[in-house]
């Protein structure tokens, strides 16, 4: 079909700016990168080596021992780092899922210009912004046993007892998760909008000349011009959600019990609830590999995608 050629045309146009790459953009982003790298590597190098030490309250400020692998063997014999890295994939998982497609059919709502999708996209980016600690404050009176969630519930007949949204089973973990992702929505949302109105509306015209329905166009046109900007979302949002740990911090606290305690709060109570900084740093560390690992992937992901 004639929209299908013009899509790939889109695709191929878009994929040659992409390769270019003048010396002189190179220049004025150097001095900014030679600060990120100042500022990263210092902490970044006293990271791995207080992972590879015995650091206690005592020694902090001095000497730090060294130790080798023993931090690194001591939390992968701990039973809350297999809990922790779980809860943390499904944590994950969910954010991503949710975020992604939520973003995307709200992106689909507002694509076309006006006032009320100006108006609209102002809000969510207000709800994007606001501060983590005050949102999952919110969220978790929402949530609780006595909270309007609950209420509403109750008075639709739809739950004859209060769920425990934060304390029983899953529950908590998925709880939390769901609220992370409804936060990331509207960030997705934008960046998936602004993606949306830079698809050429000479191909949708051609696909509904063409007799093309509204899946159709999603599958064929819209997801395949939108593929790198998806690719871009879906990193971000990972990293995100894997370093994710003030909305777990004040809506659970990591529990009931470890049930929703993931790497980067497991890190957080080794070092400052147990001071254990060895063991705290070690898992960081190991965090740090897996986010690396899958910026890896992303990367030859994204060249593979610029070379086809």
């Amino acid at each position: 079909m004639a929209w299908t050629a013009a899509v790939q045309r889109e695709g191929a146009r878009s994929r040659r700016r992409r390769r270019v790459r003048l010396p002189w953009q190179l220049g004025f982003l150097a001095p900014a990168m030679l600060f990120l790298a100042a500022a990263s590597i210092y902490p970044l190098v006293q990271l791995v080596r207080m992972s590879l030490s015995d650091v206690t309250p005592e020694t902090i400020a001095g000497h730090w021992p060294f130790v080798g692998l023993r931090q690194l063997k001591a939390v992968f014999v701990n039973d809350q780092f297999s809990q922790s890295l779980t809860n943390t994939a499904i944590y994950t998982l969910v954010v991503l899922l949710v975020a992604l497609v939520g973003g995307l059919i709200v992106a689909l709502g507002l694509s076309r210009r006006g006032r009320l999708s100006k108006t609209t996209t102002t809000v969510m980016l207000a709800v994007w912004l606001a501060p983590p600690i005050a949102s999952g404050l919110m969220w978790k009176f929402l949530l609780s046993s006595d909270g309007a969630i609950n209420s509403v519930l109750g008075q639709l007949g739809i739950a004859r007892r209060p769920i425990e949204f934060l304390v029983t089973g899953r529950l908590p973990l998925l709880s939390v998760a769901l609220v992370n992702a409804w936060i990331v929505v509207p960030f997705a949302a934008i960046v998936l909008r602004s993606a949306l109105l830079d698809v050429p509306r000479d191909i949708l015209e051609q696909a509904d000349v063409d007799g093309a329905n509204g899946r159709q166009r999603l599958q064929h046109i819209v997801l395949p011009i939108l593929r790198p900007a998806l690719l871009v979302l879906g990193s971000l949002i990972v990293v995100y959600a894997f370093k994710s740990f003030d909305f777990i911090y004040v809506m659970t606290g990591g529990g009931p019990g470890t049930s929703s305690s993931t790497l980067p709060f497991l890190g957080w109570k080794l070092s400052f609830v147990a001071y254990q900084y060895g063991q705290g740093a070690a898992v960081a560390v190991i965090a740090m590999i897996i986010v690396s690992l899958f910026s890896i992937f992303y990367v030859r992901s994204v060249k593979d995608e610029v070379q086809a």
